[in-house]
C-alpha cells in the first residue's frame, strides 16, 4: 500500500472477573444453561432497583491505573437506549459523559505507543443463538459487568492491532481483572478503519468492522478491508461511513448498515443510581495491588535469566506460567534447563490436562527436582518424562514415584555390559553398518539396550560402551 497510510482505533469490550453481575446478585457462570442467570432486575422489570458491584469498580479501577489513565473519581451513570431482542430493558446502564478512565497508553513490544482514549463501565446485553428458520435469546449475558477500552486511531497496520490485541489482553490477565476468553465472550472486538493518502493530513471516511471472534480474525478483517477501500478509491468510488460484519467462512467484510441506519442513543442520567465519589484510599488499594506488568517482566526475565527472545515471549504469555518458571528457577538455578522442560515436556502434559493450567498440581519445587535429577543423571529423558506424568497432574511426591516405579537410570558400566553384549550380538546387522561408517546404526543398538533395561539405562554410558566394543 504505497499511496495510503492505514488508521486504525480499536473498540475492546472485557468482561470483568466477578462472581455476579454488575447491579444485581446474580451468577456470571459461563456454563450455566440458558436463561438460568437472570432475575426481575437484569431484566428490567418494574418497581426493581440496581445495586452497583463493588468488586466490578475495583477491578475497573484497576485496568484503568494498569493502563495509565487519568482517573474521573466521580461514579456517573446513563441510560443508552436502543431496541434489540436481547435486550429486555430497551436501555444499557452505561458511562458517556464521564468514563472512569482516560488518556491512557499502552507501549508496544515493537517500540511503538497505541494512546487510550477511554475506559467506561457498562452492563452487558444479552445474547442471540441464530438457527435456520428462526432465533433463539438467552439473557445469561444481560448485567455482565463489562469495560469498554477505546483506543485513539494510532494503528496503523492489521499486524499492529494484533500486537496491540495481545498486549492488552496480557495485561487484564496479569492484573487479574478478566480470563480474556473471546470463545466464551469475554473479550470482543471492534474496528474502525480508514486510509488516507500519505500526503495528507485530513482521515478518510471511516468504517466499523463487528463479528470477529479472534486477533487473527481482526487481522485478517483488517487485512481485507484496507484492500477494499484502497480498491475502491483507485477507482474513483465513494467510501461509504458503515458498518460491515467479517465473514470469516469467505474471507471478506459485507455491509451490515449505512451512516443513516445508525442509532440516536439519547443517552440521559440513570436515574436509579446515585452518583459519587471515589475514595482515595480505594484508588491507592488497586494501585498497590497492580503486580510486574508483562512488558517489564520480558525486560527483567531477558536480563536475569539470559534466555532466548522466543523462550521468554512464550513464558511470559501466561501470568500463571511465567510464577510458575521463576519459583522453579529458585529451587534449581539452572535458567535453560527449567526452561528446556518447562516449554517441552512440561506443556505437552499440561495439554493433554482437560483444564490445562487449572488441572496442574505439581508443585515447582517437584518439577524443579525433576529437571535436577535429569541433569545429574539420576533420571534418564523417558524416565523423567514418566515421572512429571505421573505427578503433573497430582504432584505426588517424586522421590516416591522413581522408587515405586523403579526409575532410577542405571549407569554402571558393570551392570550394563552384559547388556551391551547382547545388543552387539542380536544386532549383527546395524553392527555391519556401523563398521561400515554409518555412525547413525549405533542408535539401534542403543535403542535395543535401553529396551532390554526397559528404559533404565544411561543412553550416554550405553553409546559409550558400544562404542569401545566395537572398536576392539
Amino acid at each position: 500500500m504505497n499511496e495510503f497510510d492505514i488508521v486504525v482505533g480499536l473498540e475492546v469490550h472485557v468482561q470483568l472477573e466477578t462472581a455476579s453481575k454488575i447491579f444485581c446478585s446474580c451468577s456470571t457462570r459461563f456454563e450455566n444453561p440458558p436463561n438460568s442467570n437472570i432475575c426481575p432486575v437484569c431484566c428490567g422489570y418494574p418497581g426493581v432497583l440496581p445495586v452497583f458491584n463493588r468488586k466490578a469498580l475495583e477491578l475497573a479501577l484497576r485496568v484503568s491505573l494498569a493502563l495509565g489513565c487519568q482517573l474521573n473519581k466521580k461514579i456517573y451513570f446513563e441510560r443508552k437506549n436502543y431496541f434489540y431482542p436481547d435486550l429486555p430493558k430497551n436501555y444499557q446502564i452505561s458511562q458517556y459523559k464521564m468514563p472512569l478512565g482516560e488518556n491512557g497508553r499502552i507501549d508496544l513490544l515493537s517500540g511503538s505507543t497505541v494512546r487510550i482514549a477511554r475506559v467506561h463501565l457498562e452492563e452487558d446485553a444479552g445474547k442471540l443463538v441464530h438457527r435456520e428458520q428462526h432465533s433463539l435469546v438467552d439473557f445469561n449475558r444481560t448485567g455482565i459487568p463489562l469495560l469498554e477500552i477505546v483506543s485513539h486511531p494510532d494503528i496503523n497496520s492489521p499486524g499492529q492491532a494484533y500486537e496491540y490485541l495481545n498486549a492488552l489482553k496480557l495485561i487484564l490477565q496479569y492484573i487479574g481483572a478478566s480470563e480474556c476468553d473471546m470463545e466464551k465472550g469475554s473479550l470482543r472486538c471492534d474496528a474502525n478503519i480508514s486510509l488516507k493518502r500519505k500526503e495528507e493530513t485530513k482521515l478518510g471516511t471511516k468504517v466499523e468492522l463487528k463479528n470477529m471472534n479472534s486477533f487473527k480474525g481482526v487481522r485478517d478483517a483488517l487485512e481485507y478491508e484496507a484492500g477494499r477501500q484502497e480498491a475502491s478509491i483507485l477507482k474513483n468510488e465513494q467510501i461509504f461511513q458503515e458498518t460491515r460484519l467479517w465473514d470469516a467462512d469467505n474471507s471478506r467484510t459485507e455491509v451490515m448498515r449505512s451512516k443513516e441506519e445508525a442509532h440516536d442513543y439519547r443517552y440521559f442520567p440513570e436515574p436509579d443510581l446515585l452518583d459519587f465519589t471515589v475514595e482515595e484510599s480505594l484508588i491507592e488499594l488497586q494501585r498497590h495491588s497492580i503486580p510486574e506488568l508483562p512488558l517489564a517482566k520480558r525486560r527483567r526475565f531477558l536480563q536475569t535469566y539470559r534466555l532466548s527472545d522466543n523462550e521468554i515471549d512464550t513464558i511470559i504469555s501466561d501470568a500463571w506460567l511465567s510464577d510458575f518458571f521463576e519459583q522453579s528457577c529458585r529451587i534449581f538455578a539452572k535458567p535453560d534447563r527449567i526452561s528446556n522442560w518447562l516449554l517441552g515436556p512440561f506443556l505437552e502434559q499440561v495439554n493433554l490436562l482437560p483444564d490445562t493450567f487449572d488441572g496442574v498440581k505439581i508443585s515447582p519445587q517437584n518439577f524443579a527436582k525433576i529437571v535436577q535429577y535429569f541433569s545429574e543423571d539420576k533420571l534418564n529423558n523417558l524416565a523423567a518424562k514418566k515421572t512429571l506424568a505421573l505427578s503433573v497432574a497430582t504432584n505426588r511426591d517424586i522421590d516416591e514415584i522413581i522408587t515405586q516405579e523403579n526409575l532410577i537410570q542405571v549407569s554402571g558400566q558393570e551392570e550394563l555390559s552384559s547388556f551391551v553384549a547382547e545388543a552387539i550380538q542380536e544386532g549383527a546387522k546395524a553392527v555391519k553398518e556401523y563398521l561400515e561408517g554409518k555412525e547413525q546404526a549405533i542408535m539401534f543398538l542403543v535403542g535395543m539396550v535401553m529396551k532390554k533395561t526397559k528404559g533404565k539405562a544411561n543412553p550416554k554410558v550405553v553409546r559409550q560402551l558400544l562404542e569401545e566394543s566395537l572398536k576392539k
